[in-house]
């Protein structure tokens, strides 16, 4: 990976909030440094990097369930990233939604049903998110609390036990990772009473601020919006889904990079869902699916799996990026899309739902901005 060259003041900072303790080698080429340190004091804002960063991000994540019934891929998941562990490592940073808790045993707090279900990815799937190239992952989604909160505090451990970050519920707000010199700030945001939420707009500001304060680069990530095949185009005002309020997703979005985000980008629907280009920042709107070989519906719209890569300057705006095409197969996970299926799915709908969009957006997912 790139080494990222500083402006003098940013080398050796600490973050004030994270979930992750200690200082981390991931046994990359990477230099990684996790930071919980807490002081009443907030710092001024810090100058910002001068080089550029490609982040990697993706949709939902869930490698298989052993709770309440055993409903692992073959060969225990461990051909699910095959096709695309190459491009995550390449990234400088890379970021998922964990759609599920992450155990080894558990009870759940769902009564069975056919639109009952419950995720309990093994402890050792760790593993496969670790060799992936994961940097951090969100947990601000409706799966996290399937197995009570024993669920959500054994995924939280796990996973910063193996060097990732995590952030998405109210004790575990935001995660800070400096890898190669430049510190990030991740938090994450859904819908659900048990985790942070798009609909609380002081608390997003605060943490987005917060964040801004204490790092060079700020990436949210929001589990938001209405399910299913029907429901790619992004429609303006309140989401709801079965009655429940998923959010005004495009006023979240906004408001985090008005309150000093760099990328915005969600998940949810289980689709694809349109990108913008807003004050200079990328928002992806939904990235839909994207590693759920077990326990999720892949057909269609429901199969695209698109791997974002975003290039950005040292202020957080976009220079240029790229969609990875995917396809998702039951037991495989995702696979390369020759045909670009997926970027050409997001072009469309860039298009159709963002009025004046500023993005271009080739048929092989390469991202360029408009120019006046």
């Amino acid at each position: 990976m790139k080494r990222i060259n500083l402006i003098a003041g940013l080398l050796a900072a600490f973050a004030l909030m994270s979930c992750s303790n200690g200082a981390v080698n991931d046994g990359s080429a990477r230099s990684v440094v996790d930071s919980t340190a807490a002081t009443a004091e907030k710092p001024a804002e810090r100058e910002r990097i001068v080089d550029t960063i490609s982040i990697a991000m993706n949709g939902d994540i869930m490698t298989g369930s052993i709770k309440p019934r055993y409903d692992m891929p073959p060969n225990d998941g461990r051909d699910i990233f095959i096709d695309c562990a190459e491009i995550i490592k390449s990234a400088d940073v890379a970021c998922g939604n964990l759609e599920g808790a992450m155990g080894d045993d558990g009870r759940t707090r769902k009564a069975p049903g056919p639109l009952s279900f419950s995720f309990l990815m093994p402890t050792k799937s760790v593993k496969l998110l670790v060799d992936a190239g994961y940097d951090f992952l969100g947990i601000a989604n409706n799966h996290i609390n399937d197995f009570y909160e024993e669920g959500v505090q054994s995924t939280i451990k796990t996973l910063r036990d193996n060097g990732i970050g995590v952030a998405g519920t109210k004790d575990c707000e935001t995660s800070v990772k400096e890898i190669n010199g430049v510190k990030y700030g991740f938090c994450a945001f859904g819908h659900e009473v048990y985790s942070l939420r798009t609909q609380d707009t002081t608390t997003v500001k605060r943490i987005v601020k917060q964040l801004r304060q204490e790092c060079d680069i700020v990436i949210v990530c929001f589990h938001g919006g209405s399910e299913g095949r029907g429901q790619t185009h992004l429609p303006y005002g309140t989401e709801y889904f079965h009655g429940a309020n998923r959010g005004n997703l495009r006023e979240f979005a906004h408001l985090c990079i008005d309150n000093g985000a760099d990328i915005v980008y969600g998940h949810g629907p289980h689709v694809c869902r349109a990108m913008e280009l807003y004050k200079g920042h990328l928002i992806a709107y939904s990235l839909g699916n994207f590693a759920t070989p077990r326990g999720m519906s892949l057909g269609g719209v429901t199969s695209y799996a698109p791997l974002l890569v975003a290039r950005i300057d040292g202020n957080g705006m976009l220079v240029d990026g790229k969609i990875h095409s995917f396809l998702q197969y039951r037991d495989k996970g995702p696979r390369r899309d020759a045909s670009c299926t997926v970027a050409k799915s997001i072009k469309s709908l860039s298009q159709q739902d963002i009025k004046d969009n500023k993005l271009n957006i080739a048929d092989d997912g390469t991202i360029t901005i408009k120019q006046e």
